[in-house]
């Protein structure tokens, strides 16, 4: 072999061992692709699998276990499995409806029956409360408002909340009804009402205007309990609670257990809580969406880099800006809205320097204001608080006159 034929067999071997020798490079693997942009949008993957995995964890734990507060199907705390049990061992026929038309038809099929009427969102109308008040032989309500003690027992009055320092008191009947004579005493929170017949009255209500936890008619057609503790589960067993649910609840055969439902709410009528329409996940979906918003929002915002201070152009001074607003009021013929920042002005600067607390109201202030100025009480009263002017030029008389009483009341 020549040297030159030695020489070219030499280069082309070079070649081939170190990729050489005319021939192009070879491509990235599928494999090595694919991890490229795994590792570049590793971020966005990683929440939404985290949302996927939030998503299908709710779907997955859901139950058709009834989770609705006092329901007689609900077995939690705050359920009232247990009454509803106890009163069906009793021979008590309870009755769990959660629409109103199909607790109107049960009231109509068994009269005289005993209705437990449970709407704390407020879906019924009054219409369908004086449809079931008509309906059902004696009432229960739990909690009730205004409007449903109106429709149901308007005998009774609600009397507000008890005090939160006799939250889970023993309290004593302290009255003449057989139900709350059997139960002797309770322990429960929740509101107060009186009624002709008032029992387990709150700490320091005494006398004919005594509010309680219990209260009736005199016939015994309409009862309200104040507090959801006398039926949950977890406070049934407490004191005399169960004494006087299971007397309250079972004066009758048939016991119509009605939870006002969303579904109740008439068309023309607006929900009083949309979101009670949506299935239990969405809340826990929601939640979970909003943080990955913000991890996201967080994620993007982080490479804009920080916020560069900049000094504003302009300087407005106080004077210009008080001007300016003055200026608005007059173009807009705010005589009113004008007038009361001025009287509140003009009553904020004669409190302080007639060193009057935080507390004084405007009475002590035109009060402390008339001394001051030497001038009358009623005077002083009808520049401050009575006198309303109607036009600008009664506007300007009128800021002139309460001047005149700030320099009068501030000069000595």
């Amino acid at each position: 072999m020549s040297a030159a034929a030695a020489e070219k067999a030499n280069l082309r071997e070079a070649g081939s061992r170190n990729g050489a020798g005319g021939e192009e490079p070879q491509p990235p693997s599928v494999r090595t692709r694919f991890t490229t942009r795994l590792r570049r949008h590793r971020v966005p993957l990683l929440l939404l699998a985290l949302l996927a995995a939030v998503a299908l964890a709710s779907a997955w734990g859901r139950t058709d276990e009834d989770s609705s507060a006092l329901s007689p199907a609900n077995p939690a705390p705050n359920g009232a499995m247990a009454a509803a049990e106890i009163l069906a061992d009793r021979g008590v026929d309870v009755q769990h409806h959660e629409r109103q038309a199909e607790a109107r038809a049960a009231l109509e099929d068994n009269p005289g029956a005993t209705l437990l009427f449970l709407d704390p969102a407020g879906y019924l109308t009054g219409e369908q409360r004086r449809d079931l008040a008509d309906a059902a032989g004696r009432v229960v309500l739990v909690e009730p408002s205004l409007d449903q003690l109106a429709d149901f027992a308007p005998q009774i009055l609600s009397a507000g909340l008890l005090p939160p320092a006799a939250e889970g008191q023993q309290r004593d009947a302290e009255c003449s009804n057989a139900d709350a004579e059997a139960a002797g005493s309770i322990e429960a929170g929740g509101k107060t009402y009186r009624g002709p017949v008032t029992c387990f009255p709150a700490p320091g209500s005494t006398g004919t205007d005594a509010a309680g936890s219990y209260a009736a008619t005199e016939d015994g057609s309409a009862v309200v309990l104040g507090g959801a503790g006398l039926l949950a589960n977890e406070t049934l067993a407490r004191e005399g609670n169960a004494a006087l649910a299971f007397r309250t609840l079972g004066a009758d055969d048939t016991l119509v257990w009605y939870q006002a439902d969303p579904f109740d709410v008439p068309p023309s009528q607006v929900p009083v809580d949309p979101f009670s329409l949506l299935p239990p996940w969405v809340n826990p979906l929601l939640f979970w969406l909003g943080l990955v918003a913000a991890l996201a929002a967080f994620w993007r915002g982080r490479r804009l880099g920080p916020l560069v201070e900049e000094p504003l152009p302009v300087v407005v001074h106080a004077a210009e800006t008080a001007e300016g607003r003055a200026r608005l009021y007059q173009d807009s013929r705010a005589v009113g809205h004008a007038a009361a920042t001025l009287r509140a002005a003009a009553m904020t600067r004669l409190a302080a320097h007639l060193r009057l607390g935080p507390e004084a109201g405007a009475e002590d202030v035109t009060r402390a204001a008339a001394e001051a100025s030497g001038r009358s009480y009623p005077a002083t009263d009808d520049l401050l608080n009575q006198r309303l002017p109607g036009t600008g030029t009664k506007l300007v008389h009128w800021a002139r006159d309460l001047k005149d009483l700030e320099e009068e009341a501030t000069s000595s």
